[in-house]
């Protein structure tokens, strides 16, 4: 299910995030992953561990958006940025609305408190640090684009 807005990153609140490109790719990063790092950019990797509000951004500037299911040009670069490639990443705050990615096998209800998974996606909080909440219902049996907001 395609829903409104998971074309993008970030959605509210939009206005006042810093965006940086000052790090490579140490690792595969799609946009919408929870990221770390300054001058070499990795997924976040601590499971239920703190966490800067980061998050790499689509590179809608080589007409790549969040992932490759809206394109069907082989044209287009792929979405997620490659080893080396330089990192495009929001640095948000409190209150901002993005498109993060979940795993399979949850069930998330709207206000479900989120953090990390430890692998660039987040996960239903269970006793780590609270990153977001859920903006919307989902059960999805693969990796799926999520609506969050940061808590």
């Amino acid at each position: 299910m395609v829903a409104y807005g998971k074309r993008k990153v970030l959605l509210r609140g939009s206005d006042f995030v810093v965006q940086v490109e000052t790090g490579v790719a140490g690792e595969t990063i799609k946009p919408g992953y929870l990221v770390d790092g300054v001058t070499t950019i990795l997924k976040h990797a601590t499971a239920g561990g703190v966490a800067p509000y980061a998050l790499a951004l689509e590179r809608d500037e080589m007409g790549a958006g969040i992932d490759d299911v809206y394109s069907n040009d082989p044209a287009l670069p792929d979405a997620a940025y490659a080893i080396g490639d330089v990192v495009k990443i929001g640095l948000c705050h409190s209150g901002i609305q993005f498109t993060g990615w979940i795993g399979s096998g949850q069930v998330i209800i709207v206000n479900d408190r989120m953090e990390s998974t430890g692998n660039g996606t987040f996960r239903k909080f269970g006793s780590g640090t609270i990153l977001a909440r859920a903006l919307e219902t989902l059960s999805p049996l693969v990796e799926t684009k999520l609506k969050m907001e940061w808590m």
